[in-house]
C-alpha cells in the first residue's frame, strides 16, 4: 500500500546547488540523517498547504544543502498522510505540514483515528494563517449574505456547499455558518480543496468556504462570487468583500497551518527544525510571495504551538457539540 501511495504522490525535489558550502540552522550535522527530507502534505497538490510547503522547501534546500521532497499523500480527509508520518522514524527526515482542522477539530470529530496528536507527534511551529471567504456560483441569485440566507430559508436543503473533507476546518465553518444563520445547506465533502473548487466553479455545489489565498484569483476572474470573509477584519486581497460580522453573523475563524514531526524526534532536533523553518519563513522573498497569496507567515516556539493546539481543540470541541457536527 505504501508503494502505491508513493507512486501516486506528487513530489517536488529541490536539490541544493552548493551542498558543500551549506550554512545556517539546517546545515548537516551528526543528528541529521544523510538522506532526503520529506515534507508530507496530506492533501492533493494545488491547495494552500501544498503551496506553503513548496514555498518553504526551496529556501531551506538552498540554505542547507539538504535534498527536500514534497510528497502529497492524500486520502481519508488527510488521515492517510498523517498516519504515515506518525509511523515514521523520529530522525528529522519526515515533517508533516498540516492545517488547523486536522489538528484541533478532528481530535473531537474523529476520536477513533489511527493516531493521537498528543501521543504520536511533537509540535514544531505555526507557519502561516489566512482569512477564509464564502463564495457562491454566479448562477446563485444572491449578491449578499442576507440574500443567500433568505434564499436558503426559502429552499431548505436545496443549496449545497463543498468542503475539502469531513472534519476539515472549512467543513466545520460551514456548519457553524448554518447554525448561526439558521439555514439548512447540504454538505458535500471532497478529497481536498482542488476537487471541491472544481465543482464549485462548475456549479455542482452552489456555496463554498475556502482560504482567500486559493479563491481570490477565481473570484477576480468572475468564476465565483464572494459574499463575505469569515474573519473579524476584511482581507487585504479582497478589501471590497465585507465580513460575516458586518452581515450580522458573529463568526471570526481564520485558517492556519503548522508543522509537526513524529513523537520520537528528540527535542534538540525539534528545536533545530523550528529554527530552520523560522529562518526560511523570515526571508523577504518568501514573505512577499506568501503575502501575495493572502498568507501571513507566523512562526512560534514548539511549546507555544502545542499550547495553541490544545487551547483551540477545547474551543472547537464546544463548537462541534453546539452545532451538532458529526463524521459522515
Amino acid at each position: 500500500m505504501e508503494g502505491a501511495l508513493r507512486a501516486k504522490a506528487t513530489a517536488l525535489v529541490v536539490a541544493a546547488a552548493l551542498a558543500a558550502g551549506a550554512t545556517g540552522a539546517w546545515a548537516q550535522g551528526a543528528d541529521w540523517p544523510d538522506r532526503a527530507t520529506r515534507f508530507v502534505v496530506p492533501f492533493p497538490a494545488g491547495g494552500v498547504l501544498d503551496a506553503l510547503a513548496r514555498s518553504v522547501a526551496e529556501p531551506l534546500a538552498q540554505a542547507s544543502g539538504q535534498t527536500i521532497v514534497v510528497e502529497n499523500l492524500a486520502g481519508a480527509a488527510g488521515n492517510v498522510g498523517i498516519e504515515q508520518v506518525a509511523k515514521a522514524r523520529g530522525d528529522g527526515a519526515t515533517l508533516l505540514f498540516v492545517p488547523q482542522g486536522n489538528l484541533t477539530i478532528n481530535a473531537t470529530l474523529m476520536p477513533n483515528a489511527p493516531f493521537k496528536w498528543e501521543r504520536d507527534f511533537r509540535s514544531v511551529t505555526l507557519l502561516a494563517y489566512t482569512a477564509n471567504v464564502m463564495v457562491v456560483h454566479p448562477s446563485v441569485p444572491a449578491k449578499t449574505v442576507a440574500e443567500l440566507v433568505a434564499l436558503a430559508k426559502a429552499q431548505p436543503g436545496k443549496l449545497s456547499y463543498g468542503s475539502p473533507g469531513v472534519g476539515s476546518s472549512l467543513h466545520v465553518i460551514g456548519e457553524l455558518f448554518k447554525h448561526e444563520a439558521g439555514v439548512d445547506l447540504l454538505h458535500v465533502p471532497y478529497r481536498g480543496t482542488t476537487q471541491a473548487l472544481q465543482d464549485a466553479i462548475g456549479g455542482q455545489v452552489q456555496v463554498m468556504f475556502g482560504a482567500v489565498t486559493t479563491l481570490a484569483p477565481v473570484i477576480k476572474s468572475g468564476k465565483l462570487r464572494a459574499l463575505a470573509v469569515t474573519t473579524a477584519k476584511r482581507s487585504e486581497l479582497l478589501p471590497e468583500v465585507p465580513t460575516l460580522a458586518e452581515a450580522g453573523i458573529a463568526i471570526d475563524v481564520p485558517s492556519w497551518y503548522g508543522v509537526m514531526v513524529p513523537a520520537a524526534t528528540p527535542p534538540s532536533l525539534v528545536d533545530k527544525i523550528h529554527a530552520a523553518i523560522a529562518q526560511a519563513a523570515a526571508r523577504p522573498a518568501v514573505r512577499e510571495k506568501l503575502a501575495a497569496q493572502g498568507l501571513q507567515p507566523v512562526t512560534s516556539r514548539p511549546s507555544d504551538f502545542a499550547q495553541q493546539i490544545q487551547r483551540e481543540t477545547t474551543m472547537w470541541a464546544k463548537v462541534i457539540r453546539d452545532v451538532g457536527v458529526k463524521a459522515e
